[in-house]
């Protein structure tokens, strides 16, 4: 009877997915159309525009350095595959892929078949495979640890004691490192034969340098808002929005995420005009811009690909029409 249970699961599992993740976004959709109708919208235009210039240049800055930890998953996929890669092509690829999987997600399916195609030159699909399947595994392993550090907030100093209700979601988020580090080295397979304690390591130290610089960031830029509140309340706050961002398995958690934090930012006082203009701009500088860069990054390295693939001829078309289009109109010019 189990069994039978199980292969129908199995056999619908994507389906099953698939009606979960829309039924959230249902949801989602719904929550976040409620909390649009009850901004103010004048308020909401009067906060956005008070920011500086000077404040949004720090935005960008930050932003953008905040996505450089997220390189150790691409520095340490390398270390199960055959080849070498150049630091520029890991970063300049490491880039492409981190920024589209934050913005785009499809369930880590992109970031496996963008990984693939950077790094899988010179291995076999079942390399490939298994290498990404390691990485993947401690890619909310820094999240974890950071639902660790807002239980003791909320439940030893009394931070944040509002979010209390959340605890589940904080529980359920911070056993999943223990739980990960336990199968790896219980589980004698041969998938794990090349996992080292280190690896483990550097993989954790990355994850939690990129979920604590996401939570840096975040928090700059409600210190730039010139918000009046006690900025540690935040941090339990923007840990639970982002495991109910993991769980809705929506890219970048979003709706999800909005609505906990917003939810959240309310709880410490937070106007929902004030908490949108937040949210907005973490969207723009953290994940908006950079994939912009991504996407020019990636259509470089496209173009390049197949102007190599066609023996440079489309580099030649291109100059040569650029020759054309110049004299003629150096000639037009000289007409008029």
């Amino acid at each position: 009877m189990f069994n039978k249970l199980k292969d129908f699961i199995d056999k619908r599992m994507t389906l099953i997915k698939l009606i979960f993740v829309f039924s959230v976004l249902i949801f989602v959709v719904r929550q976040l159309a409620k909390i649009i109708r009850e901004v103010n919208g004048e308020q909401f235009k009067t906060v956005l525009a008070s920011q500086s210039q000077s404040s949004l240049l720090i935005m960008l800055i930050v932003g953008f350095i905040s996505i450089l930890p997220m390189l150790v998953y691409d520095y340490s996929i390398i270390q199960f595959l055959p080849g070498k890669f150049s630091p520029g092509y890991i970063v300049r690829s490491g880039w492409i892929v981190n920024t589209f999987t934050n913005l785009l997600g499809f369930g880590g399916l992109l970031g496996a078949s963008l990984r693939a195609n950077f790094y899988g030159k010179n291995a076999s699909r079942k390399q490939i495979l298994y290498a990404i399947s390691k990485v993947a595994l401690f890619l909310i392993s820094g999240l974890s640890l950071l639902c660790f550090v807002s239980l003791i907030m909320i439940f030893g100093f009394g931070i944040g004691t509002p979010l209390a209700q959340y605890w589940i979601w904080l529980v359920g988020g911070a056993i999943y490192f223990p739980g990960v580090l336990i199968f790896t080295k219980l589980n004698n397979s041969q998938f794990f034969s090349d996992l080292t304690t280190k690896q483990e390591l550097i993989m954790t130290g990355g994850s939690f340098m990129e979920w604590g610089s996401a939570l840096g960031f975040f928090i700059l830029i409600g210190y730039l808002m010139k918000l009046p509140i006690d900025f540690s309340l935040v941090i339990p706050i923007f840990v639970v929005a982002n495991v109910a961002g993991v769980v809705s398995m929506i890219p970048g958690g979003l709706g999800s995420f909005d609505i906990f934090v917003i939810i959240g930012l309310g709880f410490i006082g937070v106007a929902r005009s004030d908490a949108l203009v937040w949210i907005l701009l973490y969207r723009l500088f953290y994940y908006l811009l950079p994939f912009i860069v991504g996407t020019i990054l990636f259509v470089h390295d496209t173009g390049s690909k197949f102007n190599t693939y066609l023996d440079d001829i489309p580099r030649h078309l291109v100059k040569r029409a650029a020759q054309i289009f110049l004299t003629g109109f150096m000639y037009f010019s000289g007409l008029m």
